[in-house]
């Protein structure tokens, strides 16, 4: 499989979950645009409407994103037989593909609202990587960080990115922190100091993250990190412990997906071995509610209203049996958009 920009279907919670932490507040979009992975040994983008209907295949590759006009689909070509990937730009329309980002990494992947710039990692698949920002019109790439990274979230404005970054990748215990660039050039501003903060995602007013707290109990020296959700605002005051979920030996916990455009309702993952499913979590209170466990359902994308959640029913092991599908927020009947497909994102 290609790098796990935003996939969700392997047992390590980060791999899990991490990177599907891009939406912010964005446009509306009328006619939005669905986009998913299909297959196993050979991968292929598809894009339909968000109903799931006039599905067609676009290219060859995974993990693919949609510009918030729609009019882009973001995705990782199929790996070489050294490993190697490379994140390209399709028109949604169709046509030739452009080349942005070579050495595609699994880590922090992000598309601003104004659809001007992708933050996407490369590097080698073993040591020190590059957060590196795009330019997608002309494709000038330029090196915001090295390290390590597993999230990126631009403002609602475009102007900045939230980022977490680490030294080391490797390490069980990450010592992460986030961090705030303007996208045109300058210092980055160091938001956290505590090396527990990962996977951030920019709502309306303030930053969600993934804030990690060492296991406790008989198996705590078998054990990895334990994650909760933490907000804090973009200047760093407003610090504030969101959930204070109890999380068992061998699951990893809680990490941000999206927030509605209004900020009142925030999209989460809760991940660990064999596990991933959605939650939702009130930003106000921190009041939760889960949509099965275990197995899924994976929740991938918030649409900007907060009312449906864009996820992936079974297929965590298998994906040909994986199913994307459109969850009502509160209650009310799921449905199926596409089959035998994952790893989907919209504009909705």
């Amino acid at each position: 499989m290609g790098p796990q920009i935003r996939s969700r279907r392997t047992a390590a919670a980060l791999t899990a979950v991490a990177a599907l932490a891009t939406t912010a507040a964005i446009p509306a979009t009328a006619g939005a645009t669905l986009v998913y992975t299909k297959g196993t040994a050979s991968q292929s983008i598809w894009v339909a409407a968000d109903d799931g209907s006039g599905a067609r295949r676009l290219v060859a590759g995974t993990t693919a994103h949609v510009s918030a006009d729609g009019s882009l689909v973001s995705y990782a070509t199929p790996m070489t037989s050294d490993g190697d990937s490379t994140l390209r730009v399709i028109p949604a329309a169709g046509g030739p593909p452009r080349d942005l980002v070579p050495h595609l990494q699994y880590g922090a992947f992000a598309w601003s609202s104004d659809g001007r710039w992708i933050a996407a990692t490369s590097g080698p698949e073993v040591g020190r990587r590059r957060l590196v920002l795009v330019d997608v019109a002309t494709g000038t790439r330029r090196t915001l960080a090295r390290g390590s990274f597993t999230g990126a979230s631009f403002s609602p404005d475009s102007r900045q990115l939230v980022y977490d970054q680490a030294a080391h990748g490797d390490r069980g215990f990450p010592k992460a922190d986030l961090f705030v660039a303007p996208v045109t050039g300058g210092t980055a501003r160091r938001l956290t100091r505590d090396g527990h903060s990962q996977v951030p995602v920019w709502g309306p007013s303030t930053i969600a993250y993934a804030h990690w707290a060492r296991p406790t109990g008989r198996h705590r020296r078998e054990d990895g990190p334990k994650y909760n959700l933490r907000l804090i605002r973009p200047d760093g005051s407003g610090r504030r412990v969101l959930t204070k979920r109890r999380i068992p030996w061998l699951l990893s916990g809680l990490f941000p997906t999206a927030f509605s455009a209004d900020g009142t309702r925030l999209l989460a993952e809760f991940g660990g071995q064999d596990t991933s499913f959605a939650v939702t979590v009130d930003p106000a209170t921190g009041k939760q509610r889960q949509f099965g466990n275990g197995g899924g359902p994976i929740g991938s994308n918030l649409s900007r209203d907060g009312t449906t959640i864009l996820g992936v029913e079974g297929g965590i092991e298998e994906t040909s049996r994986a199913k994307v599908v459109a969850i009502p927020y509160g209650d009310g009947k799921r449905t199926v958009l596409a089959t035998g497909a994952y790893d989907p994102d919209w504009n909705r």
